[in-house]
This record gives C-alpha cells, sequence and structure tokens, in this order.
C-alpha cells in the first residue's frame, strides 16, 4: 500500500512539469510590437500577446507603486528590449524559462510571449509566461 502511494507520487512529480508545459498554445498570443501596444494600454490590458525585440538588459525592478498594486517585483526579474524600451518584461524568478535571462547578450533576438499591463500612463509591464532566444 505505502509502495503504490510513493510510487503514485512519484509518477506525480514527473508528469506535472510535462502537463503544464503542454498547456501552452501560442497560438493564443497576438504578435505586437512595443509601439502598438502602449498605444492603446487601456485596450490591451490583460491580453496576451507575443512581441520579438533584441534584448537589452536584465536587473532588479523595486517599483514600490506596482510591488503595493500588481506584482511583488521582488519575485521577478526585469527585462527590457529594443533600442526605446517601451515596456518591461517581467519573469518570475522561479519560472523554468527563468535560467535563460543569465544567458543573454545585448542584441539577443527574443521572442516574449506574456500578459500585457499597466500602472498610470507611462509604466507597462507584460507578466512573462514564455521566453525564448530566436535562433538567427
Amino acid at each position: 500500500m505505502k509502495r503504490g502511494l510513493v510510487l503514485s507520487a512519484l509518477l506525480a512529480c514527473l508528469l506535472l512539469p510535462s502537463l503544464i508545459l503542454a498547456e501552452f498554445d501560442p497560438a493564443a498570443y497576438r504578435p505586437i510590437s512595443q509601439a502598438d501596444l502602449v498605444k492603446n494600454a487601456k485596450a490591451n490590458a490583460g491580453k496576451k500577446f507575443v512581441v520579438t525585440d533584441p534584448f537589452q538588459f536584465c536587473g532588479s525592478d523595486f517599483c514600490v507603486q506596482l510591488r503595493k498594486t500588481k506584482i511583488n517585483t521582488r519575485d521577478y526579474y526585469c527585462v527590457t528590449l529594443g533600442p526605446l524600451c517601451l515596456v518591461r518584461f517581467y519573469i518570475k524568478k522561479d519560472h523554468p524559462d527563468a535560467a535563460l535571462v543569465s544567458t543573454l547578450r545585448k542584441g539577443d533576438m527574443l521572442v516574449v510571449y506574456g500578459t500585457f499591463d499597466f500602472q498610470g500612463s507611462d509604466y507597462r509591464f507584460m507578466i512573462v509566461d514564455r521566453f525564448e532566444v530566436k535562433k538567427p
């Protein structure tokens, strides 16, 4: 009996990551530029988008106002993309794709899938669902 429970738990642990990854559907994300995202931030809020731009910078962002109202920014890496960073991209530090962040070089082409949101008139951000380096 105990052995069966242990085997069931082990099997569940092994299958869970593949089930989570299987849920990701790139077709659910609409391609858009950062400029188009911010043009109509209110209409785009809460929707899923995919942005492709070159990597610029990664660090920690401790926006106090955002942390109090939307997400705890201390739990995320903040990534900026493109020559004009109009949107900040937040990837949770324990996200399966977060390990890619430490390997990025300025100019690497990234494909970022996520949900757009904004705070006030000048703070636009996206919570990352998937993060990929586009091969040349």
